[in-house]
């Protein structure tokens, strides 16, 4: 789309695995020629770690190119299978006529492959991507297949090719007899500035470009976003050359890095928080929770503690109490309960007079004057003082009304008037008149 505004003959920044644009930094070429070594020499189980994006593809894809004609090769792109896949798809990549159904149906058939290709001088590698999918079965059917060797030799070489997360997979204990057959291990890391920056130029070079394309602030502005992984050196790049060939400008400035960065709609410049055997933490979620009223027990020590402690003062103050104190207060009781308790279905004809609380106490008093000292008169008034003896509540009467009385019939009755005869009713007037004169006079 761009490649003729900035006269190039491909798009440099693909996210692609082209070996042709891969940069050989220092890490780069050491981690190349080490992973060389290890299948030219069959030295069996090698590993290659990194984060995303590092390009452990890019590198494999190279070591494939540089060893092709001097080895056997199959890449597994995904590891996620089942044992009887897996068999299946190692020979097909190995271009095997195998059809598998059984494992010895594989492992015959596979042997005899291994033992050729010795034959031929030739080393049979057995690339796994994405090593950290692996399950644990997998992994055993794996290093059992090393067991396929000569008492002088290793016939195959298995390399694992996977993230960080491998590492700690491997340092289960179920897995500690493939981890111990792990001869060669690298470990890629991003690239620093400088290298960021030798990288840009190179990819360009690659593409054809014959001017500095980026700017130094750009270039610098490009290492702010991807902290070196080339990954994110190819996406923000390839953003970058568009955008600036649609405003017409052949040398992208830190502006336009910087626009860029932010249409993209992720970043990396907070890395995800990682244990400290390299897993990611998972997402934290938010679970609804009812508020729980904390109620205290009934049943409590301090309150079966408080109630004993109640319960020995209260005996301690009966027991120290003095006998005539004691027997007045009995009395007290039972008087109130003949005064306020009385039962009311009791025969009448068998009802006791209540005695008043004053006649008791006389009584009491009298009986007791003739042997009782001074002290213990003294004492038992203190009683009656301490203890005053209820009365009999009064009975209540309530005025009668007007309806609780018969009504009385009136003795004097009112007279009827008289009526005069119509014929006479002239005379009997005048005769009324006549005698309401006369008393009036």
């Amino acid at each position: 789309m761009y490649e003729s505004f900035y006269g190039l003959n491909k798009k440099p920044f693909q996210i692609t695995t082209d070996p042709s644009f891969l940069w050989m930094g220092k890490k780069h070429r050491e981690a190349l020629s080490t992973l060389k070594y290890g299948v030219m020499d069959n030295k069996g189980f090698l590993l290659l770690t990194g984060e995303v994006g590092t390009g452990k593809t890019t590198l494999i894809n190279r070591l494939v190119q540089d060893i092709q004609g001097k080895a056997y090769t199959a890449k597994i792109p995904d590891p996620g299978l089942s044992k009887y896949d897996f068999y299946r798809m190692v020979s097909r990549y190995f271009g095997l006529p195998i059809e598998v159904r059984t494992k010895s149906d594989f492992l015959a058939p596979f042997s005899r492959f291994l033992n050729d290709a010795h034959e031929e001088k030739k080393s049979v590698l057995l690339l796994i991507d994405e090593a950290q999918r692996l399950k644990h079965d997998l992994m055993e059917e794996i290093r059992l297949l090393s067991n396929l060797e000569r008492q002088d030799v290793k016939l195959l070489n298995i390399f694992f090719v996977g993230q960080n997360e491998f590492n700690s997979i491997l340092l289960q204990p179920e897995n500690r007899a493939l981890l111990r057959r792990i001869t060669i291990t690298y470990n890629i890391e991003p690239l620093d500035q400088v290298e960021t920056c030798a990288y840009i130029r190179h990819r360009l070079k690659t593409a054809g470009a014959g001017y500095e394309i980026f700017s130094s602030a750009a270039m610098d502005a490009v290492f702010d976003f991807s902290r070196g992984y080339p990954r994110q050196i190819n996406i923000i790049c390839d953003l970058a050359m568009f955008f600036s060939s649609q405003v017409s400008r052949r040398t992208i400035s830190r502006k336009i890095v910087d626009q860029c960065r932010e249409r993209i709609s992720f970043s990396v410049d907070e890395l995800p928080v990682e244990t400290k055997n390299n897993l990611r933490v998972p997402a934290p979620q938010t679970h609804y929770r009812p508020t729980q009223k904390t109620r205290r027990p009934w049943f409590s020590a301090a309150r079966v503690l408080g109630t004993a402690v109640v319960l020995m003062v209260i005996g301690s103050g009966v027991y120290v109490t003095p006998d005539p104190l004691k027997a007045r207060a009995r009395q007290w009781v039972r008087e109130t309960y003949q005064t306020y308790f009385t039962l009311s279905d009791e025969p009448s004809g068998r009802k006791q007079p209540a005695v008043k609380a004053s006649q008791s106490t006389n009584a009491d008093d009298a009986r007791a004057a003739p042997n009782a000292s001074p002290q213990a008169a003294s004492t038992h008034v203190s009683d009656q003082r301490l203890l005053p003896m209820p009365s009999r509540p009064p009975e209540l009467s309530f005025a009668k009304t007007a309806d609780d009385h018969p009504r009385a019939v009136s003795a004097v009755t009112t007279p009827v008037p008289e009526r005069p005869d119509p014929a006479d009713a002239i005379d009997w007037l005048l005769k009324k008149r006549k005698l309401k004169k006369s008393a009036d006079q």
